[in-house]
């Protein structure tokens, strides 16, 4: 039987590790090693063992561990985290590695690279178990960054799955459907509807490509509206309180009665305009929080469903809130961005449209029942779907609104003849279904706008993307990742445990490199005069 260097020096290690000192020629006996082999290693356990620690990594458990300790590094902080190999060279130096496995920048490197061909192998084995029977139903939201060359991002929103991830050479129709092809089988996939920011596009890869309504971003209009009166206003506050302080620091330095006056009489005045400065303020933080809390499939202060059909009434005060304001602020930035609202106001209702149509055909698919169809429609899902989006808003405002209207339709819930007639069990696999539902509900493509901002970081960082580098991040995020009930994007999105990626990628990797010493001297790097010539 032929033992590889890593099972001899395990044995070798085995028998020097107890109390009675052995011979060569005894272990060499033992181990079935020739002596020859036995001295190098035991000169090689002695030059290893230079530290308390060090007698712990010669032992299975020990090497287990630190071949964990090596690729949790790699993984988690040369990968996701962008950090050169040199760093983490002089990391493993200063853990005193450098005798147990060879830790060079170059290894390290040689790791790095045998790591991300692992992950792509990882995603290849997946993707076949990745094709269902059924058809899945998806919201899809599309954008695109820029670092060097455009980056293309398509992104399943409900569960954040990406679909596609590519540096592309522009962003035309054509390539985007290039990219979105890839992936898009109308036999498995059932797109409702495409968010965007209503480029031409993206709105024509909806129509013509995906076969779905293209429905406008949410988060993009409110941007516009904070990034011209918002930021205006905030401007106007920091000057005037900046002219106030500077008249404050005038006044405790003049002496003349008179100058005393004028002065007291400007900051007064100051006071004043910022008095009303703050009531504006406050004015349009309202109305731009009405104008997210309208854009619901239920209304928040009655619970009952909203089909979109009132929606343009119900935006009408906190727009003309919004256009008086913008006229002392932002008269061509502000005028710009109410008036692209209005333009999508229709399209706006239609978001509400296309979620109503696909939570009704679910609906139906699930029971033909019309109390039970009537139960979920007007109680069940306000309830779920409040509760799920007081947990998402961190805005203390819209999370009171929202935790408010959360309480009043469970209070409608549980006092329910319906609900009080279903079992447990019953009453747990509607709300599964209702949590399912409430989720695919997108009316923002903020998850593509939160992907860019981490392509963003480690774009710095790393100086860039390669076509492989950018792949096994998009398959980090789509099956490593997790959200906090633990789940990743594929489990979310194909209702499957799928293997832990990283449990995956220790049992594929193999054995660390070997420490090596090298026979080369170290050169001096200073400058020498030679006197005589050579």
């Amino acid at each position: 039987m032929t033992l590889n260097i890593k099972e001899r020096c395990q044995k070798v290690f085995q028998c020097i590790s107890g109390k009675v000192e052995q011979s060569i020629r005894t272990i060499a006996s033992i181990t079935q090693i020739p002596k020859s082999s036995v001295g190098r290693h035991l000169r090689a356990i002695k030059r290893r063992q230079q530290y308390p620690e060090s007698p712990f990594w010669e032992t299975e458990a020990g090497r287990e561990w630190l071949r964990r300790l090596v690729f949790a590094v790699i993984y988690e902080f040369g990968i996701k985290g962008g950090i050169g190999s040199d760093s983490l060279s002089s990391f493993f130096h200063r853990l005193r590695l450098k005798e147990q496995f060879g830790c060079s920048a170059s290894a390290l490197r040689t790791l790095e690279v045998r790591l991300r061909e692992v992950i792509l192998t990882y995603e290849q084995i997946q993707r076949s178990s990745c094709q269902g029977a059924q058809r899945i139903g998806i919201c899809v939201g599309g954008d695109e960054t820029f670092y060097d060359l455009p980056i293309l991002v398509a992104i399943e929103l409900a569960s954040g799955f990406i679909f596609s991830e590519a540096i592309c050479e522009n962003r035309t129709y054509e390539t985007w459907w290039q990219q979105v092809s890839e992936w898009f089988n109308p036999q498995q996939w059932d797109c409702r509807y495409f968010v965007s920011d209503e480029a031409k596009a993206l709105v024509k890869l909806a129509l013509s490509g995906l076969g779905c309504p293209s429905l406008p971003d949410v988060f993009h209009l409110l941007y516009a509206l904070s990034k011209s009166m918002g930021s205006a206003i905030a401007r106007n506050q920091a000057q005037l309180q900046k002219q106030q302080n500077a008249l404050q620091q005038k006044l405790k330095a003049t002496s003349s009665a008179e100058k005393v006056t004028e002065v007291e009489a400007q900051i007064t005045a100051l006071q004043a305009q910022q008095k009303t400065l703050e009531t504006e303020h406050q004015e349009y933080q309202q109305s731009i929080h009405k104008l997210s809390q309208a854009i619901h499939p239920f209304h928040i202060e009655t619970c009952e469903p909203q089909l979109g059909l009132e929606l343009s009434e119900t935006l009408k005060v906190p727009l003309a809130t919004l256009e008086r304001l913008s006229q002392s602020h932002a008269p061509q930035k502000g005028q710009d961005a109410i008036e692209r609202w209005h333009k999508q106001i229709p399209d706006l209702s239609g978001t509400l449209h296309a979620w109503w149509q696909w939570t009704i055909q679910t609906l139906k698919a699930q029971t033909q029942d019309s109390d039970t169809q009537d139960w979920v429609l007007t109680v069940l899902l306000p309830w779920v779907y409040w509760h799920q989006q007081s947990q998402k808003t961190r805005q203390p405002q819209l999370k009171a609104g929202y935790l408010h209207a959360s309480q009043k339709a469970e209070a409608a819930l549980l006092k329910h003849p319906f609900t009080l007639s279903l079992q447990e069990s019953q009453q747990q696999q509607w709300v599964d279904w209702a949590m399912w539902m409430c989720a695919k509900f997108q009316r923002t493509s903020s998850a593509v706008e939160g992907r860019n901002g981490y392509l963003s970081r480690l774009h710095h960082a790393s100086r860039g993307f390669t076509e492989q580098s950018l792949k096994v991040l998009t398959i980090i995020h789509n099956f490593d990742l997790k959200r906090e009930d633990g789940t990743t994007a594929a489990q979310r999105l194909f209702d499957k445990q799928f293997p832990d990626l990283f449990e995956w990628v220790v049992l594929n990797m193999g054995d660390l490199p070997r420490a090596r010493r090298t026979l080369k001297p170290k050169m001096s790097r200073k400058p020498s005069i030679q006197l005589v010539p050579a």
